[in-house]
């Protein structure tokens, strides 16, 4: 590089120039400065005030396959075992429907309903706190419902946003995580999510179970209803023609081959009674092996801290933009004015070039 060029550069990269040029402006109107920026804080400090810190919980929740689809024998022992992916996928989905949320909303207490009155957003909670004051302040109440806690729309929305659920096909576990602003009411959240999801999930259980059982049992009445029908056929016949009850042969042919239609009937009847109930008595062990298979690995836990404070975020910004707002307009109008505070603006001022510099006399 020439020696020119290095000259150049070293001018493009002077710190002293942007000192002079932007530092020196903002220094000699530094009341302005610090006006705008004392007027951002107290503008942002009591806006951060109306803003509540956000806190979280959550619980890890195993998913296991239920009980009753792990018997399929009588005689088969009850083990344990994650379910596959479709069944954790259908259970997430679930807890994601408005009329699981309905449920949820009918058992939280109070307190927590209160709480999700409030929108999570920085927008949302200024408006829900500034506006009623407006409104108290030129008279005009809102009529207040006969329920006060009524299931809309947009209260299932909000419990939506509160909540969040994580499947892990692999693993078979669900992750529930619960958002309020009243630091105890969290783990309240997220364990209504947990009994309306293990109350409901047994009642599924027990429902798919309660309807093959009570077809099976129709048909075990059927059966042994023709199974009765069969013993009497038989017995007539046999009072009929004096045979002994137990006696299965006689010696004449066309009474043999009567006994024997009768006694085959009978043999096939008991037969296929004895299958449906084997199959009614499988079913009615399944029915009571239902239980909860709903394990909660790590319970939800009373958050110390917020998960998500922005207080502090609204000061950082009020005082960035009262700063802005003070330095912006001072740097604007030295560069409208065009006034020389460095040897660029010499240079850029007239078109004569520079022969030397005057040495600093001490």
């Amino acid at each position: 590089m020439s020696p020119e060029n290095q000259h150049d550069t070293a001018e493009q990269l002077d710190p002293q120039f942007f000192i002079a040029k932007y530092c020196s402006p903002i220094l000699e109107h530094k009341w302005i400065v610090l006006f705008t920026t004392m007027l951002g804080l107290a503008m942002a400090i009591p806006v951060s005030l109306l803003v509540q810190p956000e806190y979280s919980s959550t619980a890890t929740t195993q998913l296991e396959t239920p009980r009753a689809k792990m018997i399929s024998k009588v005689t088969e022992e009850i083990s344990s075992s994650t379910g596959d992916r479709a069944y954790i996928t259908a259970a997430v989905e679930r807890m994601q429907s408005s009329a699981f949320r309905t449920e949820v909303l009918k058992v939280i207490p109070d307190r927590l309903q209160t709480d999700l009155e409030m929108p999570l957003s920085v927008q949302g909670q200024l408006k829900s706190k500034v506006i009623p004051y407006i409104k108290k302040i030129l008279k005009k109440e809102t009529p207040v419902s006969a329920d006060q806690n009524p299931i809309t729309p947009e209260r299932l929305a909000r419990l939506s946003k509160r909540i969040e659920l994580r499947g892990d096909t692999g693993k078979g576990t669900i992750q529930i995580t619960g958002r309020t602003f009243d630091q105890e009411m969290t783990t309240v959240l997220v364990k209504s999510y947990i009994d309306v999801w293990v109350a409901l999930n047994m009642e599924t259980n027990k429902s798919l179970i309660r309807h093959e059982l009570e077809f099976t049992k129709d048909q075990r009445e059927e059966y042994h209803t023709l199974l009765k029908d069969a013993e009497n056929e038989l017995r007539l016949f046999k009072q009929k023609f004096e045979i002994p009850p137990a006696l299965t042969s006689v010696t004449d042919m066309e009474l043999q081959s009567q006994l024997d239609v009768l006694q085959n009937k009978l043999e096939n009847t008991k037969e296929r009674y004895k299958r449906i109930d084997d199959i009614f008595l499988e079913l009615s062990r399944k029915e009571k092996a239902v239980v909860n298979n709903i394990k909660v690995i790590n319970p939800p836990q009373v958050p110390i801290v917020p998960s998500k404070n922005m207080r502090i975020v609204i000061i950082l910004a009020g005082f960035i933009l009262g700063a802005a707002s003070g330095i912006a307009p001072i740097l604007a109008w030295d560069f409208y004015r065009g006034n020389i505070r460095h040897k660029k603006d010499v240079k850029s001022a007239v078109a004569i070039p520079i022969i030397g510099n005057l040495p600093t006399i001490k």
